[in-house]
């Protein structure tokens, strides 16, 4: 006899509340930043109250988690879909993906860097956020650990820290973009220069000239846009 499982409608409706919110808050601080997201204004956009929100994903800091959770959440996924088998073009394809994304939806993520951004100013300590920040970070430590195995790092700067200090830059110019400092080529081109720099830290003398040939390449292409 098959068994047919049914959604419980209470779950369901949880669920739908829940994703209101979220998406409520995603538009709030895209179209307003972070001075725009109130829960009263939050829980009168996503027709809920104040109390359903706290109860369903809680206060501002945990709403801010769960926007820049999604963000990374899409960018791993869309990375699963990225065959590539030599390191350098791992590295290169979080960034090229993730800005071609971010073009793609620039309120989406400009909300999720929006509430990045206040958590790290905020001095979270959240073990979600840490654990988000580790989860964005090993993208490029997964990169930079294959270079090593492959024998195109020495090795000498633990892949871990070159994770860390990639993802750090990428950071930097992702803020630069959201906040109208840089265009998102600029942003392309800082995300791809941490990834250069940092491997030619470390770099065994075969590499060195594939990094800088691409640093001489990026460095052309800032030229050329320049003018």
């Amino acid at each position: 006899m098959t068994v047919i499982a049914f959604e419980n409608p209470r779950t369901a409706a949880k669920l739908d509340r829940r994703g209101r919110i979220i998406a409520e808050a995603r538009r709030l601080i895209g179209a307003h930043g972070f001075e725009g997201l109130s829960l009263r204004k939050l829980a009168a956009a996503a027709e809920v109250t104040v109390p359903t929100i706290y109860n369903l994903i809680g206060g501002k800091d945990q709403i801010l988690t769960e926007l820049f959770a999604d963000w990374v959440g899409m960018i791993e996924q869309e990375l699963t879909k990225i065959d590539e088998d030599h390191p350098l073009d791992k590295a290169e394809a979080v960034v090229v993906e993730a800005t071609r994304m971010i073009g793609e939806n620039k309120e989406y993520f400009r909300s999720a860097q929006i509430a990045a951004d206040h958590l790290q100013r905020s001095g979270s300590d959240s073990e979600d956020w840490k654990q988000l920040g580790s989860r964005s970070a090993s993208m490029q430590e997964n990169a930079a650990r294959l270079a090593q195995e492959q024998g195109l790092l020495r090795g000498d700067v633990p892949a871990r820290i070159l994770g860390e200090q990639i993802f750090a830059n990428y950071r930097v110019a992702s803020s630069a973009w959201t906040y109208g400092r840089i265009s998102l080529e600029r942003f392309r081109h800082d995300g791809l220069l941490g990834v250069y720099l940092y491997f030619l830290s470390d770099a065994t003398e075969v590499f060195r000239p594939v990094l800088l040939k691409k640093l001489d390449g990026l460095k052309a292409q800032a030229v050329s846009s320049d003018q």
